[in-house]
């Protein structure tokens, strides 16, 4: 990576602390210039001091003053230290943390869903999310010790010009292979952690399953586990094959570089002062000892800002992932444009085809169709036939890779997205229920004092009434038990209601109903269509299904197969043509006879 990048990345991540915890991040560069001065003054200025005042016989009186001075500024230091690093810097790193998680959040929100479902959305969102927090906290630090270690070398260097400069070649040379050993590991730990990413994910995909309780009952009744196990053993075996390769390369950078560092601090540091005071006399005992502790502190400070340098650098890998996840500019998401008008109109698809990335097979081939106001419109299939992406497509998730949807004459394209999406009420067949209360799951949104009465209608209308009526906190009940022992665990068909009661609490032009029976049973499902009649008394209304119970009352069906329409019709047409609609409904019929 590019110096230049690196220190914007670096900026970026010092830019957060300054913005919002300026007290931690202008008291730290106080602090740690001021403990430089104090590392100095009770370092090698002292150590000199006392071998000298030793060597002469001076007062001691004189001697315990100095001490008593020297004892004060530490006491002032641990002082001051405890305040920053016990107490402002743990609070500034949660205050910084709750920032950026906020903005990572909002940023994912906006994600077009395209990139949602990519495996690098993972890898990314997860590199961000984890690593950028921890990374920026490290900066942070990284930055107070680099100040640290700058003042202090700059105060060693002047002790060791004052004394005998020669000695700041010996130095050099410590730091200096000190510097390219960390350079080189640093360089390796990153190709690993490359490599090891993806592979942790499998890994650790294995360590989730066996804790969540999703999985517990398939677990329990099969041997699903051993599979999951045996993928387990193998991630890891290939985490321990890339590791083992790195630590080889590690180990042989390390051997070398600390061999030639204790040559030049043992054989050369300490050989050149015994020969300056033993040989030449140009040294006295306190000088001595002052130079070899300057020059070790001097080398070993010089050793740790290089080292600093590369860690930023590292960190820097991390944050660029965060600014490059954060740069994202989505195509769909959060797209201005205008709004659409209050008055129902058409829903309209001209040749309209889609392929998912990666794929070769579009999932929906020239699809051509018209909506119109307040009809109930029902789009069946198997599974795989396209329905699920059509409704993708109308709603703007995904763009069309050919054609293009209008609404009324305009393209869908030419309007503000979320104002656009405004106009739908969508329950989904891979819904969600949130750890929230029963009153959020439904409005999605903060709850409020108004809305009670307009939610119990929409959990009503959806069939949850008896359900409703077993839960004494009513809409506040929390649901899922993650966070609050008093949750609620709902069953499969009780959650569809829920996502269900979605549509009819929310005020839409057009209600989308995939799959919204599938978790049902026969006689909840001839509930719901009833209400769901009433919805559609002033809405456009799409169904989507296999199951064809709700066919019967939408006045337009159109049947896909391999993402094409093969058939269109009302139910009587179609069972009239005696087509695969026909097939379909006749094999199903069975189960909706009483």
């Amino acid at each position: 990576m590019k110096l230049k990048m690196i220190l914007s990345n670096i900026f970026l991540a010092l830019r957060y602390y300054r913005k919002y915890v300026p007290l931690f991040f202008y008291g730290q560069i106080v602090f740690t210039i001021f403990v430089s001065a104090v590392w100095t003054v009770t370092g090698p200025i002292t150590t000199k001091y006392l071998l000298d005042a030793l060597a002469e016989g001076k007062p001691i009186k004189e001697v315990l003053l100095f001490l008593v001075a020297v004892t004060a500024l530490l006491i002032v230091r641990h002082v001051f230290a405890c305040y920053i690093v016990e107490y402002l810097e743990t609070v500034a790193n949660i205050r910084v943390q709750e920032k950026l998680l906020k903005e990572l959040h909002e940023k994912a929100s906006k994600m077009d869903l395209e990139y949602y479902e990519t495996p690098q959305f993972y890898t990314d969102y997860v590199w961000a999310a984890q690593q950028a927090t921890s990374e920026f906290a490290n900066i942070a630090a990284l930055f107070a010790t680099m100040m640290a270690r700058l003042s202090e070398f700059i105060f060693m260097g002047s002790v060791l010009v004052a004394l005998n400069p020669v000695l700041i070649l010996f130095a050099l040379a410590m730091g200096i292979t000190s510097f390219i050993r960390q350079r080189k590991q640093i360089k390796q730990k990153y190709i690993a952690n490359m490599e090891a990413k993806p592979i942790e994910r499998e890994r650790d995909y294995a360590k989730r399953v066996f804790y969540l309780s999703d999985y517990a009952k398939e677990i329990r009744l099969s041997r699903i586990h051993e599979v999951i196990h045996d993928n387990f053993v193998d991630a890891n075996k290939r985490l321990c094959n890339i590791r083992r390769t790195s630590g080889k390369k590690i180990f042989a950078i390390a051997a070398v570089c600390d061999t030639f560092i204790e040559i030049f601090e043992t054989l050369g540091m300490y050989g050149y002062l015994a020969y300056e005071v033993i040989v030449s006399g140009a040294l006295t005992f306190g000088d001595f000892g002052a130079l070899s502790q300057s020059t070790a502190r001097f080398s070993n400070r010089l050793r740790q800002i290089l080292n600093i340098a590369l860690d930023f650098a590292e960190a820097s890998l991390y944050v660029d992932k965060f600014r490059r996840f954060m740069e994202y500019e989505p195509k769909i998401e959060k797209h201005k444009g205008e709004i659409p008008d209050k008055e129902l109109k058409p829903l309209v698809l001209k040749n309209v085809s889609f392929t998912y990335n990666g794929e070769s097979t579009p999932s929906l081939k020239n699809v051509n169709l018209t909506i119109n106001p307040y009809e109930k419109v029902a789009i069946v299939g198997y599974n795989g036939a396209g329905k699920t992406t059509l409704i993708k497509l109308l709603m703007r998730l995904y763009d069309p890779t050919e054609g293009e949807i209008l609404l009324g004459d305009k393209n869908i394209k030419e309007f503000d997205t979320d104002e656009y999406r405004k106009e739908f009420a969508a329950v989904f067949q891979d819904y969600q229920i949130f750890a929230a209360t029963l009153g959020e799951n439904v409005v999605m949104d903060s709850v409020s004092d108004g809305d009670e009465d307009r939610i119990k209608d929409a959990l009503f209308h959806s069939d949850f009434e008896e359900k409703y009526k077993e839960l004494p906190l009513g809409t506040k009940t929390p649901l899922t038990k993650e966070f609050q022992k008093t949750g609620v665990d709902l069953s499969g068909g009780e959650k569809q209601k829920v996502a269900i009661a979605r549509a009819f609490y929310k005020n839409s032009h057009y209600a989308v109903m995939d799959e919204p029976s599938s978790a049902l049973d026969p006689i909840a499902e001839y509930k719901l269509n009833q209400n769901m009649a009433e919805i559609a008394e002033d809405r456009t209304v799409i169904f989507i299904s296999h199951r064809l119970s709700t066919t019967v009352m939408a006045d337009k069906i159109y049947m896909f197969e391999k993402g094409e329409i093969i058939e269109q019709g009302t139910h009587r047409e179609l069972m009239d043509l005696n087509g695969k609609y026909a097939e379909m409904f006749r094999k199903q019929s069975i189960n909706y006879v009483s």
